[in-house]
């Protein structure tokens, strides 16, 4: 049998991120889905069994056991020990600055968690899903942003900034609002310009989201999902789903890496047409200026 590593010679003397992102494009679903949740929880994969990564993946042992094998890792054990390698070799180096060199260590690592995370934001901007996500926002009709619970907050301010860059962009809540945004006959809107859907969520308040993503695929909307490491569910409905990393060793998850991946994704959507995002500044800076906002 041709080894699932023929067409990457090297993959022996590559950290475990980089073996799984070399062939996550050539797995199986089920796999992919364990794939996508280890390369999101590298940090935590030394304190977690094949049976933790199952249950958070939303997949089986079995599945676990085969994509380590893939991977070239002799169980769990096989796996642990190349991430403590790791993990001791590659640190984020800050011992140069003095003003660094006094915090607590414990927010040490917390900021350490925080400069991963956005590294791992500003990377996913050059995954091809990202463009084509930038052209679904910029390209859709009318943009709809919801979020919930403690990402409410998040999901609100991406609607406004998105809504100075573009027209028709709105926040809605299912339950204050009921959805009179959806009433309508979908039928008379235009088919080459359909309604996109972003979605801002973390896993402690993910049973809403999922209803609301079938809901929206089920009416012919486009996806996009801003969501956390944990996610699962998300793949299921659209492609189009992006993470931005939230533990850090904080009590509360940090929301530093979601907000990021918001910013980039307006910042994105007014460099893809900026003749109209300039005039739209325009504009609003004069409403505001009448108003005496600012």
């Amino acid at each position: 049998m041709k080894s699932v590593f023929s067409s990457h010679p090297d993959v022996e003397d590559l950290g475990v991120a980089e073996r799984i992102q070399a062939i996550v494009g050539e797995l199986p679903r089920q796999e992919a889905r364990v794939a996508q949740y280890m390369l999101l929880n590298i940090d935590d994969l030394v304190f977690q069994n094949g049976a933790s990564i199952a249950r958070k993946a939303g997949a089986s042992e079995v599945t676990v056991s085969r994509l380590l094998r893939r991977l070239g890792f002799r169980g769990m054990a096989g796996l642990k020990r190349e991430l403590r390698t790791q993990r001791d070799e590659g640190s984020i180096d800050m011992s140069g600055d003095r003003e660094l060199d006094k915090l607590d260590p414990a927010l040490k690592h917390a900021l350490d968690g925080e400069l991963r995370a956005l590294v791992s934001v500003f990377s996913q901007t050059m995954d091809p899903r990202w463009t084509r996500a930038v052209r679904t926002v910029t390209g859709a009709q009318r943009v709809f942003v919801t979020g919930f619970q403690s990402v409410r907050g998040v999901a609100e301010d991406l609607s406004r900034r998105l809504a100075l860059v573009r027209d028709d962009v709105r926040f809605f809540s299912a339950h204050d609002g009921m959805l009179g945004e959806w009433v309508g006959d979908v039928e008379a809107r235009s088919a080459k310009r359909k309604d996109c859907v972003i979605i801002v969520d973390v896993v402690p308040y993910a049973q809403e989201a999922p209803l609301l993503a079938r809901m929206s695929r089920e009416a012919g909307r486009q996806l996009v999902v801003l969501t956390d490491e944990l996610c699962h569910w998300a793949q299921s409905h659209t492609e189009l789903v992006f993470h931005g990393p939230s533990r850090n060793g904080l009590i509360i998850e940090s929301t530093v890496a979601l907000t990021s991946l918001a910013n980039l994704l307006v910042d994105a959507v007014a460099r893809r047409d900026p003749a109209v995002a300039e005039r739209r500044m325009r504009r609003w800076h004069k409403i505001t200026r009448k108003l005496n906002v600012f």
